[in-house]
């Protein structure tokens, strides 16, 4: 397959160009092969260059094989980075921004759009793929993590599910508003997207933090909330050392801490998989570049550092405590551990089934503390049965 058809391919994209209305200014350097380009887009209108001095926003990089897969509709990029065969530097966000911007021939490949919804300071930045018509799931990140976090399992959730994964406020491409950045304070801004969104209830998967908040959602509207799938969940600490000089620590103080060495998150990250072998080194690299861009705003750090703070100081016990709240939670709930997981111990799961005795869990042996990404055949599989038993068990109610 030369590389005549794939510069063909990327000199007529101006012609299939159908963002005329975004206000995106990007630079995406596109390598194929020995093809190099540089697709400018900038006030409505897009160009292609041949690579030059300038510096790219992204970069992304696969074979013509795919590259042509993708052109002629029978592959996503979503796709196609997932299962390895498409790389991205610079920023995931970026990237993901770039294929629904050119008419592609629908052919079977999974068609997604990026879109900001909201007014304002308000808008939340969501990823939405899937049959409109089909049962919504609503997927939340992490502590420090984007909607980028759960792409090697969108393809196979929407297949049968209209996935919805958003950056949550103060993350991301979302608005960085002053609040409180607790569970309950994110859970009302989730369910006003839903409003927004015309989605009345949802299915709810959330990884860290993002569980946490799933289960806020379960427990403060359980009509909205049809299932919660929580992974390596954040729940209230029993054990809280060091608790005094938490409270002492404002989120203003983030605005300070505005560089942080490239080495030290890279090596952070890492620490969050049993074995980081199982991913590829492009996706480590590529997901420190956007957390350093995204770092670089002090909002950003102000709402990390009030996250990270409310998840450490909430009361895990008494009448208005976390595990008292848990107990009285009515949706279905799955719970999946990894016992190679640094920042949640799966030991959680004991006060997670004392709490609700009909909950599911299970515990992986050689998983860390994102599954989606270091075993996502495994945990798409496991998310998806679980939500059709919930369906079946709400049929039967």
């Amino acid at each position: 397959m030369g590389d005549s058809a794939v510069v063909r391919s990327l000199d007529s994209l101006p012609a299939r160009f159908r963002g005329e209305d975004t206000d995106l200014a990007a630079r995406f350097r596109i390598e194929i092969g020995r093809a190099v380009r540089d697709i400018v887009v900038s006030n409505g209108r897009c160009t292609v260059d041949r690579a030059n001095g300038a510096r790219p926003d992204v970069v992304i990089k696969t074979d013509p094989g795919t590259w042509l897969e993708i052109d002629e509709g029978r592959l996503s990029g979503i796709e196609a980075f997932a299962t390895g065969k498409l790389n991205v530097r610079g920023s995931i966000e970026r990237s993901l921004m770039f294929e629904p911007l050119f008419e592609h021939p629908s052919a079977g490949a999974l068609e997604y759009s990026v879109e900001m919804i909201g007014h304002r300071g308000n808008r939340i930045s969501a990823l939405v793929a899937g049959d409109e018509a089909a049962e919504p799931v609503v997927m939340l990140h992490g502590l420090g993590g984007t909607k980028s976090s759960w792409l090697p399992i969108v393809p196979a959730l929407a297949r049968r599910h209209r996935v919805i994964a958003l950056d949550l406020p103060g993350f991301g491409s979302s608005s960085k508003p002053r609040g409180r950045y607790d569970a309950r304070w994110f859970s009302r801004r989730v369910f006003s997207f839903l409003d927004e969104m015309d989605v009345d209830a949802a299915f709810v998967a959330g990884n860290s933090m993002g569980g946490r908040i799933a289960m806020e959602m379960a427990m403060t509207n359980p009509a909205r909330v049809r299932a919660i799938a929580c992974l390596c969940p954040a729940t209230a600490f029993s054990k809280r050392p060091g608790l005094w000089l938490v409270k002492l620590l404002r989120p203003e103080l983030a605005f300070a801490a505005s560089r942080l060495p490239r080495s030290y998150v890279l090596d952070g990250l890492k620490q969050l998989f049993a074995d980081p072998a199982r991913v590829e080194d492009e996706w480590f690299e590529a997901a420190v570049d956007d957390f350093l861009t995204i770092w670089r705003s002090p909002r950003a750090r102000m709402a990390f550092s009030a996250a990270a703070r409310h998840i450490y100081m909430e009361e895990p016990t008494g009448e208005t405590g976390f595990w008292a709240r848990l107990a009285a939670m009515d949706p279905p709930a799955l719970y999946l551990y990894g016992t190679r997981d640094v920042l949640i111990n799966h030991h959680s799961s004991r006060g997670v089934r004392k709490a609700l005795p009909g909950c599911e869990v299970v515990v992986w042996q050689d998983s860390g503390h994102v599954p989606q990404i270091e075993h996502p055949e495994r945990t798409s599989s496991t998310i998806l049965g679980f939500f059709e038993r919930a369906t079946a068990e709400l049929k039967v109610g």
